[in-house]
């Protein structure tokens, strides 16, 4: 945390305490929620998210306590050389935390947005390159039970979906195996049944095109061995029948394939605002 003097621009909906500024800190410094901490006098305010301003201060006994995400390691002469931090994206395994410092003319800004993953998703960090993506996946299935490839696309982009995606290793392929074999029991299909993934063939035999980045496209794909990439427009889809628990690509129009029937996909889904 950096300590510096200052005033926040306002302290509407802080969170007020009458402690000393020891254990303000310490309370800011333990929970996950408080991002900035203030002490004027007896009383201490702490700060969740949203953004604020603060003006620096000559009296310390306005003091001003602030979570960075990714600070140096070294310490730096002065607070202002902290915020410089542009955008930053992590998260805490339940909240992506998006956070940006500037400062300018004797005024720090402070700017947080704290989110979560809707329920019926889970959070998932990836880093495909340079890129790191904090984003969030869950299976959705289909109302009439069955759909194509084309009722896929259009079922993770409703109700605040970002669109189709897929396992970007093997790891993440184990969880979403164990998931949708879960899933595909409980609603009646323990037989069998597919899910419709990320990757679509439009014109071209082989070549896919992925509304999703972040698995960084088939890379994480366990294809079948002896899958026959059909003619175009087909899309992927994950296969789960007896002990074949690999993928393959089926005709995009189609809703089922001999016994099994596609009954669901894998979506990405934006994340919403912590309550």
């Amino acid at each position: 945390m950096i300590v510096f003097a200052g005033i926040p621009s306002s302290l509407d909906s802080w969170k007020t305490s009458e402690v000393s500024w020891d254990t303000c800190l310490s309370q800011c410094w333990y929970d996950e929620d408080c991002k900035i901490v203030f002490q004027s006098t007896s009383s201490c305010y702490a700060f969740q998210r949203e953004n604020i301003t603060i003006q620096t201060s000559t009296d310390e006994v306005n003091r001003v306590a602030v979570k960075i995400p990714s600070d140096p390691t070294d310490c730096l002469p002065k607070p202002s050389d902290f915020f410089n931090q542009t955008f930053t994206e992590t998260n805490n395994k339940s909240q992506i935390i998006r956070s940006e410092f500037s400062y300018s003319n004797g005024q720090y800004r402070v700017v947080y947005t704290v989110s979560k993953c809707p329920n019926a998703t889970d959070l998932y960090t990836r880093t495909v390159g340079a890129k790191t993506y904090h984003v969030c996946v869950g299976f959705r299935l289909f109302e009439g039970r069955i759909g194509t490839f084309y009722d896929a696309q259009k079922l993770c982009k409703e109700d605040g979906g970002y669109g189709l995606t897929g396992p970007l290793d093997d790891n993440e392929y184990a969880i979403f195996k164990d998931k949708g074999l879960a899933l595909r029991k409980v609603n009646g299909q323990d037989k069998g049944g597919y899910f419709w993934i990320d990757g679509f063939s439009n014109q071209t035999k082989y070549v896919f095109l992925y509304e999703d980045e972040s698995h960084n496209g088939a890379t994480g794909y366990p294809i079948h061995p002896q899958n026959q990439y059909k003619n175009p427009p087909t899309g992927y889809f994950m296969l789960f029948p007896g002990k074949e628990d690999v993928m393959g690509d089926y005709e995009a129009e189609k809703s089922w394939f001999v016994n099994y029937y596609f009954i669901g996909a894998l979506c990405r889904v934006n994340d919403v605002p912590q309550d």
